[in-house]
């Protein structure tokens, strides 16, 4: 029963990394209204200074009737502009249930670290399963229509670096409280729950990953986590959501959580391209990208 259901979860995982490759860029905006000095929403978008940004860790999960199938975890850095997030730099690594590497051996090269800078709407990938797909002398990938601003997470429900998502966020406190230092910072712990519709409307990125997964977003309840620090910075963030959806013919109920924590608000990041001569592109590779199960490539939200 273990093997069919892991087997399951390496098919609709894989569902979540066509739309990242595919997806095109949409620009972020910010013709919207400053909200009130006190709102953490406000006081992101100070943060919005070209060569400035914030640094992460993220952890994430993805579990099927009560059984780990996926472990994924990524550190790095967001760079801001005018606008929000136009430059990210992360290391990424999975760790695959055994049975789900039975299933396929190929994973174990997606454990390898996968090193992803995107900037703008451009993409490079170092390592994991694409080391094996470049040609002789080449070490990154180029990738068109990314999104830069992805904390990178594999449940990435919540990005508090974009303040679209953020003030959806916010809008659906249920509760909050004391919640304890992060990182050296007293904070607020704010909590609540928002439909993966929701959003979904606010976040291209979370559609294009999430949509074609075949569960119902109204009906999928995201419960989340925010420690907000006392100048109204977010220093941490967790999400949670059963997502029911069929693979194989067969429903089944994945579990996706995650955990980020947001440092260095306001310190110099730079973001920069990989030697052009290290660069191949699609129409250099021998073959396909390859799908693997549990890899998001840095939607952005």
């Amino acid at each position: 029963m273990k093997r069919a259901l892991m087997a399951l979860a390496c098919a609709a995982t894989a569902a979540l990394v066509a739309p990242a490759i595919a997806a095109p860029a949409q620009a972020q905006t910010s013709t919207q209204a400053q909200a009130p000095a006190a709102d953490p929403v406000a006081a992101l978008r100070k943060q919005y200074v070209a060569g400035h940004g914030v640094r992460f860790v993220s952890s994430g999960t993805l579990s099927v009737a009560g059984v780990t199938a996926i472990k994924f975890t990524a550190n790095g850095a967001m760079a801001f502009g005018r606008s929000g997030v136009v430059a990210s730099d992360s290391t990424q690594k999975l760790k695959y249930n055994d049975l789900l590497k039975e299933e396929n051996e190929d994973l174990k090269d997606a454990e390898k670290p996968l090193h992803a800078i995107v900037i703008g709407s451009t993409g490079y990938l170092s390592g994991g399963v694409f080391a094996s797909v470049l040609p002789e002398g080449k070490t990154w990938l180029r990738l068109p229509a990314q999104r830069p601003g992805s904390s990178s997470s594999l449940g990435e429900f919540l990005n508090p670096a974009d303040w679209r998502n953020l003030k959806a966020v916010l809008a659906t406190t249920k509760a909050k409280g004391p919640g304890g230092s992060v990182n050296g910072a007293k904070t607020t712990l704010y909590r609540g729950s928002i439909s993966l519709a929701q959003l979904m409307k606010v976040s291209p990125g979370i559609k294009e990953s999430f949509g074609g997964l075949g569960a119902d977003p109204a009906k999928t309840v995201v419960s989340w986590k925010l420690w907000i620090g006392s100048d109204q910075l977010v220093r941490r963030s967790s999400a949670s959501a059963d997502l029911k959806m069929k693979a194989k013919g067969d429903s089944v109920t994945f579990t996706l959580s995650d955990v980020t924590t947001f440092a260095g608000w306001g310190g110099k990041v730079t973001v920069k391209a990989p030697p052009k001569s290290q660069v191949a592109n699609l129409s250099d590779l021998d073959g396909d990208v390859p799908e693997t199960p549990g890899t998001v490539i840095l939607p952005n939200n």
